[in-house]
């Protein structure tokens, strides 16, 4: 007996099992929800929802085919950082329409054109109705082209580009059953380096460069927070900006790095609040890029003068998650930092009564 061949193995697609109906809705919102927040029209009926497609898995990507109604889907920072994965896709529209907005970016596509998602900055969009084909693949094993700020960024189907990547889709599509997992997965690549190669030319520069760099380095740095070698000059290629740029633009906080560590100590700080001290202290700095618990908690005490074990007892005292959640509500545009010297502060004054009131008890037992 021989071991199974990936050079002669088929790629197989699987198909989406439901028909139309409430129950296909379902299954919908549950496929996705891992991904992005979806809904119907507020008048649409569920019972007429309809969604439909097939998706082969290859062994670096997936390649799907799939349409349906009136639908939204968003991915906003919430989200991201709740749910983060680290891929990224080109998605080819073949019928319909779609409204999009890819973090601040917004346009209309129609039939032919090709988009670049990338799943670690925000993006909503709205459709009456599409049928569509969507590469999906691994942001760090892209070519470079791909991991730049191509966000959003579209190849439209009247540009000879664009024709040129839709039909290489499109082709892969059409052939993709009579192909070996191997060769599938090679005509991906050879897709993903055309499209690296395309995309970034494929709106002009100052025209993305509206968003402030400070805004769009938050969300890349949010999406990058693990990944203790992330810095300035891999920030600086995904923001497309020059490295002399990109520390002009942080003159103000202090320099790149300063910048840097604060975005990790503040995501940090955000990530023990709302653990409610359920996560370790070592899950902690390891999930935000801190080389080791020692290094996280030097730099966490240099910022709020306190360790991360004591800012997590402040906030399991304080009731964690459910008093920050109701805080923020009230008090829009304040931040974790501005809740936990608020949390530290009634934490004090609590203390403080408890000694009072301790004194008091002690002198009132001397006079008895």
């Amino acid at each position: 007996m021989f071991e199974a061949d990936t050079r002669t193995s088929a790629a197989h697609g699987v198909a989406w099992p439901f028909p139309p109906g409430a129950e296909c809705f379902a299954a919908w919102k549950e496929a996705l929800s891992r991904l992005v927040d979806c809904a119907i029209p507020a008048d649409a009926d569920p019972a007429l929802f309809d969604f439909h497609g097939r998706t082969w898995q290859l062994p670096q990507a997936f390649v799907q085919v799939n349409g349906g109604s009136a639908m939204s889907m968003s991915r906003p920072q919430r989200v991201i950082d709740d749910r983060p994965i680290s891929h990224m896709s080109l998605y080819l529209l073949t019928n319909g329409s779609v409204v999009t907005d890819y973090d601040g970016h917004k346009r209309t596509h129609g039939p032919g054109d090709v988009v670049a998602v990338d799943y670690s900055l925000p993006y909503e969009s709205q459709t009456p109705g599409y049928e569509g084909i969507t590469l999906t693949f691994d942001r760090a094993g892209t070519p470079p082209g791909l991991q730049g700020d191509v966000h959003g960024m579209t190849l439209t189907a009247d540009s000879s580009a664009g024709k040129l990547l839709g039909t290489q889709i499109r082709s892969l599509v059409d052939h993709i059953d009579g192909l070996s997992v191997d060769q599938a997965q090679a005509a991906v690549d050879g897709i993903l380096r055309f499209a690296a190669s395309s995309l970034p030319a494929a709106i002009p520069r100052k025209i993305r460069n509206g968003a402030p760099v400070l805004n769009r380095a938050h969300r890349l740095a949010r999406g990058r927070m693990s990944d203790p070698d992330f810095g300035p000059d891999d920030l600086a290629f995904a923001l497309g900006v020059s490295r002399s740029k990109l520390f002009r633009s942080f003159e103000a906080q202090g320099g790149v790095q300063r910048w840097l560590l604060g975005e990790r100590l503040t995501a940090s700080l955000e990530a023990i609040v709302k653990s409610a001290g359920k996560l370790k202290i070592s899950a902690i700095a390891h999930q935000h890029g801190f080389r080791s618990e020692a290094h996280f908690s030097r730099a966490f005490r240099n910022r709020y003068g306190m360790s991360p074990s004591s800012a997590r007892a402040v906030t399991m005292r304080s009731q964690g998650t459910a008093m920050y959640l109701n805080w923020a509500e009230k008090n829009e545009g304040s931040t974790v930092e501005a809740w936990l010297a608020s949390a530290q502060a009634t934490d004090q004054e609590e203390a403080g009564r408890r000694r009072q009131s301790t004194r008091a008890s002690v002198h009132a037992g001397a006079g008895v």
